[in-house]
């Protein structure tokens, strides 16, 4: 058991490191092109809220048709597992670049011109540097959603085909099942350690080092022998890619460019055709939409009951750490535990204490993974933006209690806690899948909502039905976010704002 364990676990990581590598190429990439060119950012910001808002499993059916069915179960498997754990990381590290690049020194802009930089330069000079802090302080919340969803992304499952990875999560489960309690009860403890160990060698050092933070626990010896090395290992690798970009820079090769723009046009046509001429799928689709409609109500009320409370509690959180920063550092660190436990798992940990109670395990699994983009943002980001200086103040003033809490300390973080909470609703919404409904070995609960809906699509192996229910959802979520949350976060924006 020992063996199988620690190659697990090993699986387990390297598929995390794998899919925060992956990410963090992508969100370098898209969110420099984003903020550097407004066509780019005008096609690609839309696509990427919708995106964003598709549940894990509304990816399912595209990882099976192309990894899997194309290369085949062990290496498409591996590649699904990857590309689904990076769709939990990627999405708030590409906009951390993008706010980073975007709010850039307009006086960058006219040196870069002046002095004519390549666009490699202006990625490994420029851009990278400018970014450092809001990839290290993003990355703690990436790689907790990536945990939260690992056990999704180890057991591909759809309809009577199922994929299930050696790796920590699927032993788990797989303990869970055979009824093995050492074995279940040790994969949880080396889930716990390996979170633990992750944070404090390498997330909150590097975190503390580039955003300045005071709320997090770290080892920072042990982090700059690694920060050395990878430091070596980086300059070595820009050496090279500025040393290929000079050759590559003399041959301009179009005809990439030629066949996409030729290829593209032949396959939306066709796909176009093949749905106009099948008139049943957009009636299929419309029974989908109906479905949908009747239980989305539903899952709308959990999700806003949880976020509400989630802003409640970090803010209280956020008040006990500012005013003790010892105690602050064991609250940072218990969350980051606490947030990287995948979905599946506090199903057969609470239910056994909770008897005859599923809505409160229900509504604690929405809330672990909704409750973390508000608390990461207002511990994180929120309590090192406060100023000394109003403190201050407010100390010779003597405002204490109620009124420093409603006059100072909250209008000081409105801005985290709404960005935060934007996060978190669709968290929340995404939650739903592991908090409306679980099947693990002879354990099975059916919550009712979107979520349910959703695994019973995907159990039943309806493509169709699973893509048409996600694609719904992350409609109401992007809805919701531009009609609601941007409003309040542009009312906000520069009035609670000290300059």
């Amino acid at each position: 058991m020992t063996i199988e364990l620690t190659i697990s676990t090993s699986l387990s990581l390297g598929r995390m490191l794998a899919a925060y590598m992956l990410s963090l190429i992508l969100a370098i990439v898209a969110g420099v092109a984003m903020a550097r060119n407004k066509y780019v950012e005008s096609i690609l910001l839309p696509i990427l809220d919708v995106l964003q808002s598709i549940p894990i499993l509304g990816f399912f059916p595209a990882v099976l048709a192309v990894f899997i069915t194309t290369l085949g179960p062990v290496a498409g498997g591996e590649l699904s597992s990857i590309f689904l754990i990076t769709t939990s990381l990627v999405w708030n590290m590409i906009f951390g670049v993008y706010s980073s690049i975007k709010s850039l020194d307009p006086s960058i802009d006219h040196l870069v011109a002046v002095y004519k930089l390549p666009l490699i330069h202006r990625f490994l000079y420029i851009y990278l540097p400018a970014s450092k802090s809001s990839i290290a302080a993003n990355s703690i919340i990436s790689w907790a959603g990536g945990w939260f969803f690992l056990t999704s992304a180890e057991v591909i499952s759809m309809g009577r085909v199922e994929y299930r990875l050696k790796g920590l999560g699927s032993f788990i489960i797989k303990a869970f099942e055979e009824g093995s309690t050492m074995a279940y009860t040790t994969g949880l403890l080396a889930l716990f350690m390996v979170i633990l160990v992750s944070y404090l060698i390498i997330w909150n050092p590097f975190t503390m080092k580039y955003t300045g933070t005071r709320t997090l626990l770290g080892f920072m010896k042990a982090y700059d022998v690694i920060d050395k090395a990878l430091s070596k290992t980086w300059g070595f690798i820009v050496e090279k890619v500025v040393a290929a970009y000079n050759v590559v820079a003399r041959v301009k090769i179009k005809s990439t460019h030629i066949i996409i723009c030729s290829i593209l046009p032949l396959l939306l046509y066709q796909y176009h055709t093949r749905l106009v001429l099948d008139n049943s799928l957009y009636s299929k689709i419309l029974e989908y939409g109906v479905d949908f409609l009747r239980v989305a109500p539903i899952t709308l009320i959990r999700v806003y009951l949880v976020v509400v409370t989630g802003l409640a509690v970090s803010i209280l959180l956020a008040y006990i750490s500012h005013t003790r920063l010892k105690l602050g550092k064991i609250i940072v660190m218990s969350g980051e535990v606490l947030s990287s436990i995948p979905a599946m798992m506090w199903w057969p940990i609470l239910l056994p204490l909770l008897k005859g109670f599923p809505q409160s395990v229900m509504m604690f699994v929405y809330l672990q993974g909704s409750l973390w983009y508000v608390f990461f943002n207002v511990l994180i980001f929120g309590l090192s933006s406060l100023r000394e200086s109003i403190i201050e103040l407010s100390e010779i003033y003597n405002v204490k209690g109620r009124l420093y809490l409603s006059r100072i300390f909250i209008p000081s973080l409105l801005p985290s806690i709404l960005a935060g909470g934007l996060s978190a609703s669709g968290g929340a919404w995404n939650a739903s899948i592991a908090a409306e409904y679980i099947v693990l070995g002879g354990l099975t609960v059916d919550m009712g909502g979107v979520g349910s809906l959703l695994n019973k699509q995907a159990q039943a192996g309806d493509v169709l039905g699973v893509l048409s229910t996600s694609f719904f959802m992350s409609l109401v979520v992007v809805f919701i976010n531009k009609t609601i949350w941007a409003r309040i976060l542009g009312k906000i924006r520069g009035y609670y704002v000290v300059e």
